[in-house]
This record gives C-alpha cells, structure tokens and sequence, in this order.
C-alpha cells in the first residue's frame, strides 16, 4: 500500500478537496482515492463548496468549443437554419388564407358569433394575422381595433406605442388598455414587458366567414387523417 500517498489523500479529503482533484495530486486512480477517503465525512459547507465547483466545471466544459454540448449546439443551429430556408418568403393568398385560418383556430376566441378577436404575445404572429385581415379578409383598416393586456405596474404607453409600429394601427384605434391580473399569472408579473396585444374586429360576416373556414379545414384534417 502506498502510505505516503494515502496519508497525504486523507489529509487533502479532510480539507475538504474531491476525489478527482485528490487523485490528480497524489497521482493514484480515483478508485484507490475513493477508497482510501470513503469512512471521512464532509461538512455542509465542504459538500456545498463542492457542489459548487462542479457546477462551475460543468459551464466552462460546456463552453469549449468542442464539448459535446457546443457539438450538438451547432448540429442544432445547422438543422434549424436549413428548415427555416424550406418556408417560402412570400406566400399566395390561399397560403396565407390557410395560415391565418389555422393560427385564428388555435388562439383566436371561435365562441363568439360577432367578434374577431385574437390575442397573443408573439409579434410575426401578430404581423401575420394582421395580413391575413388586411390581404385575406379585405377588412378596412378603420373597422380594426388594437388592445393591450397588460400588467398594471408595467410601462403602458410603451406597450402602446409598440404595438401601434408592428400593426400599423393608429392609436386613436386602440381600445382601453385591459388592466387585469389573473391568479395563474400573479408570479411572473414581467415575463411579458409589453403585454400581450389583442386584435379586434366587430364583424358578423367577418365571425362567420372564419367559422366557415375553420369548418372547411377541419373537414380537411379529417378527411386527410382518414
């Protein structure tokens, strides 16, 4: 048995040092280190202490550009580059009629028979369903109504001024900003800065045309799944 190095391996484990940093000292294999030290118990702050280095390890090792974490990083920016190259940067009217009927489908309010309304914190997805009302629906820009859901102690006119530049709807079309703060979103006050902005358009034939389609899409989802 290596005396020597025991000695000195327990002396180190009692400082507090890991098994790994002990045996990259004393130049023996961590299992012997492991044995060796396995009966001396660490206090908190060592335990934390050691905790902590790991961490600190694991972030330098995943900043390196050849660890396995910047590895699989790149292959990932790589396949998410080229599958954004597949999506057509303009798209027909039929491409953008499907698209906006699907998005309304999904985060649109489909319960009322009078009221185009759709809310959502994403500003493309804003853009692209104000498109489709203006290319699409051929709603006249006066009848289009902007809302900000917001936060009470967050910055309004900002929110405001915000959303008016992506939808290019004047705030002089803007309805009374929507204060209230529901239970679920009460601990992640600021996760939306700038609110979340609802489109609003009072419309019956415009309510019923979008059921009709998202009738017509549904037909084809069922048929297409059968």
């Amino acid at each position: 048995m290596k005396a020597k190095e025991r000695k000195l391996a327990r002396e180190l484990r009692r400082s507090g040092w890991s098994v790994r940093a002990i045996a990259k000292q004393v130049r023996c294999s961590k299992s012997s280190i492991s044995k060796w030290v396995r009966d001396i118990p660490l206090t908190a702050e060592q335990i934390e202490r050691l905790k902590s280095n790991q961490d600190k390890g694991r972030a330098k090792a995943a900043q390196h550009l050849n660890s396995p974490k910047q590895k699989w990083e790149r292959i990932r920016n790589e396949i998410i580059g080229k599958a954004s190259q597949e999506i057509p940067h303009n798209f027909s009217n039929l491409e953008l009629k499907i698209l906006g009927v699907a998005l309304y489908w999904a985060e649109g309010y489909t319960a009322s028979r009078h009221v185009f309304l759709f809310s959502n914190s994403k500003p493309e997805m804003i853009k692209i369903v104000m498109r489709f009302l203006r290319e699409v629906c051929r709603v006249p820009k006066e009848k289009i109504k902007g809302r900000v859901n917001i936060h009470p102690h967050l910055n309004i006119e900002r929110a405001e001024k915000f959303w008016a530049r992506i939808t290019k709807i004047p705030k002089s079309n803007f309805n009374k900003p929507l204060l209230a703060v529901s239970k679920a979103s009460k601990q992640k006050k600021d996760s939306l800065p700038l609110g979340t902005f609802n489109i609003i358009v009072c419309d019956v034939r415009l309510a019923s045309r979008i059921k009709g389609w998202i009738q017509g899409l549904s037909k084809w989802a069922v048929g297409a799944a059968g």
